[in-house]
């Protein structure tokens, strides 16, 4: 045996002889994998092709009633999503629903409509337009009922129970209340808070109404205060017992004598006909096909009556097929697809899940519709972005009107807003497209929704026409701004602040030290001069003197029925009356259907996902909130700078 040879050497160079063959085989088979998956994708791909060029949107069946849950989610418009509002599950609007409804009256295949009230937080406004909405579907014919566990319960069932007046039949669960409670409204003042804590609230006005700071600068309501909120809560409340009394045949006198009783069990809310049936939410539903008819007057039964009067009418009904249920919003979808031609259009429609195309019209003349909600501001907030918050972006409205105006096809455009108020120079942007609107042949209509306030106002003013709902919060022409001074805070947490400026006023709007008299001086006299502003748009867009706005002025929030008598609104409605109106004065006949064209058009699922994975907020890992940043909003909510036309809210319910 050779000695020089090293035995130890041959397994490693046996291993590094194998290496070569190992790498071939790894990437063999990975190409081989790829290759398989890529065979199966194009598979995939062309069965998927074959039953696009096939694709028939689902058929509705010829006997249906409609369904739908009231829910706390019904939105104004729909908004960009976010972590509150996910891709996948946009809100329901307010308009789906009406427009929904508005389109099963007209549909013979439809026999009713079947509802539930849940966890319902809407204005009472928005309670007025789906009430007009569900009286426009019984006027067809049609029958609609409604179900709720309870009615209120611990808190005011008021607004629910108005909503509930406008069907055929009440449902309530056994062992449910209905709690009427009438209406009221609360205000908190935290001056003591403040004071506590060594913040100052140092905040001026324009218009002895204009309340908003008074939470924050009084330990209570002032006289014109108290007066302004007794006669808006005086009129919500005559609204909605009106509203109730004429829909449930009760004398407004004696209802007004129920709504001070209060609170009623499921039994003595049957007797005293506040609800027609007491039984459970599958009981109701099963009764559709049975007892689908108006019932007469009187026609009140209890649980056991219903049931032995429904197990009779079976015998006669058994021997034709049942109304079936569909969703509401699925059968307006449905609905609209299928006006889509079969095939590779049809499916793409139903994927991205885009508005129904216009129905044709000889003349091409369509109204245009823009919608906008929130926090009147020049551009969105970056907080906004990841929260959801809304807020009315001037510049988007601003480009929205530029688009419609431009549109040869557009005869006139409705706007429909729902704002408390918020920056004078965003509500000044948004009032000057709609005058270069008009300017350019489109007559424009605002349609108010739960509320169009101060700011709101402020751009609404030069529409041709104004339309509100009677429970619509408008007016509010005033002003108000100020800042927190937050020197007494600091002392007390032992915190100093060390100021270098170049500048008299430099630290003007610093929360670390009140207005001087001078600084104090200057800005009462800017109020001024935006409140002479806001008077002057007034008068030239509701062709009113200077005595008359002024009359109605000094930051007075009306009903939008007291506005109509104030000369603020020109008509009472929804958003349905005010595309009329808007028919009226774009001089289009009333026989003839004219599609609304939105601006800008709804984005579609896969498009707001390529808007959001390109603006890069699919991938924000987290967000950092500084002192410094707390401390901003307080001083924004407060209406510091921007926000100098905010008619801060106030809870109605």
């Amino acid at each position: 045996m050779d000695k020089g040879i090293d035995m130890s050497a041959l397994p490693k160079r046996r291993r590094e002889d194998k290496m070569p063959g190992r790498i071939f085989t790894f990437f063999y088979r990975m190409f081989f994998m790829i290759g398989i998956a890529a065979f199966i994708s194009v598979a995939l791909l062309l069965v998927t092709l074959s039953r696009l060029t096939s694709f028939t949107p689902p058929e509705l069946p010829d006997n249906m009633y409609l369904s739908y849950t009231f829910k706390s989610d019904l939105a104004e418009m729909v908004t960009k999503p976010s972590i509150m509002q996910p891709l996948l599950r946009p809100a329901a609007t307010l308009h789906d629903v009406v427009s929904a409804l508005d389109l099963a009256a007209r549909d013979d295949r439809v026999k009713g409509f079947a509802a539930k009230i849940e966890d319902v937080n809407f204005s009472i406004a928005q309670m007025q337009e789906l009430r007009d909405a569900v009286l426009r579907f019984r006027d067809s014919g049609k029958f609609a009922y409604i179900y709720s566990d309870s009615i209120g319960g611990f808190s005011s069932g008021m607004a629910d129970y108005y909503l509930a007046s406008a069907f055929d039949r009440i449902w309530v669960q056994p062992v449910g209340v209905v709690a009427l409670g009438g209406v009221a409204a609360e205000t908190p003042f935290v001056k003591g808070v403040l004071d506590n804590i060594g913040v100052t609230a140092q905040f001026a006005h324009r218009g002895k109404y204009k309340s908003a700071p008074e939470s924050l600068t009084e330990t209570g309501m002032t006289a014109p205060h108290r007066e302004m909120m007794e006669s808006i809560v005086g009129d919500l409340s005559d609204q909605m017992l009106d509203g109730i009394a004429q829909s449930r045949g009760i004398d407004r006198a004696e209802l007004q004598k129920l709504a001070d009783g209060g609170l009623f069990s499921d039994k003595e809310a049957l007797e005293l006909n506040l609800i027609d049936r007491i039984g459970y939410y599958d009981e109701m539903l099963a009764s559709v096909g049975v007892n689908d008819t108006v019932p007469a007057e009187n026609d009140k039964v209890g649980d056991e009556a219903a049931a032995a009067e429904d197990k009779t009418a079976d015998a006669g009904v058994a021997e034709k097929e049942k109304p079936k249920a569909i969703g509401l919003l699925g059968y307006a979808f449905v609905n609209e697809t299928q006006s889509i031609d079969r095939g590779v259009s049809g499916f793409v429609f139903k994927l991205m899940r885009k508005e129904a195309p216009p129905t044709a019209h000889p003349d091409k003349a369509k109204i245009g519709l823009i919608f906008a909600s929130g926090e009147i501001v020049p551009f969105r907030p970056h907080a906004q972005a990841a929260f959801g918050g809304t807020s009315m972006e001037a510049n988007k409205v601003v480009a929205a009107f530029a688009e419609a105006a431009e549109d040869p096809d557009v005869a006139s455009i409705v706007f429909r807003i729902d704002t408390p108020g918020g920056a004078p120079s965003a509500a000044e942007s948004i009032r000057r497209a709609i005058v270069k609107a008009q300017e350019k042949g489109k007559p424009v209509v605002i349609s108010m929704s739960s509320y169009a306030a101060s700011g709101g106002y402020w751009l609404a003013a030069p529409a041709d026409k104004i339309v509100a709902q009677p429970g619509t919060l408008t007016g509010s022409i005033g002003v108000f701004g100020g800042k927190f001074v937050l020197a007494g805070l600091w002392d007390k947490i032992g915190v100093n602040w060390e100021t270098v400026s170049a500048g008299q006023n430099a630290g003007m709007w610093s929360s670390n030290r009140a207005f001087t008299e001078e600084e104090l001086a200057k800005f009462d006299s800017m109020l001024g001069q935006v409140y002479d502003a806001f008077l002057e748009r007034v008068m030239e867009g509701r062709k009113m003197t200077r005595e008359q706005v002024e009359a109605v002025a000094q930051g007075r929030v009306y009903t939008g029925r007291q506005a109509k008598d104030a000369g603020l609104v020109d008509e009472l409605g929804g958003l349905d009356h005010a595309v009329r109106v808007a028919r009226d004065v774009a001089g289009l006949p009333a026989d003839i259907d004219v599609p609304l064209k939105r601006f800008p058009p709804r984005k579609s699922t896969l498009e707001m996902f390529i808007s959001l994975a390109t603006e890069g907020a699919l991938f924000t890992p987290h967000i950092n909130v500084s002192a410094k940043d707390v401390l901003s909003a307080l001083e924004q909510s407060a209406a510091a700078n921007d926000n100098i036309l905010m008619m801060r809210d106030t809870s109605i319910r």
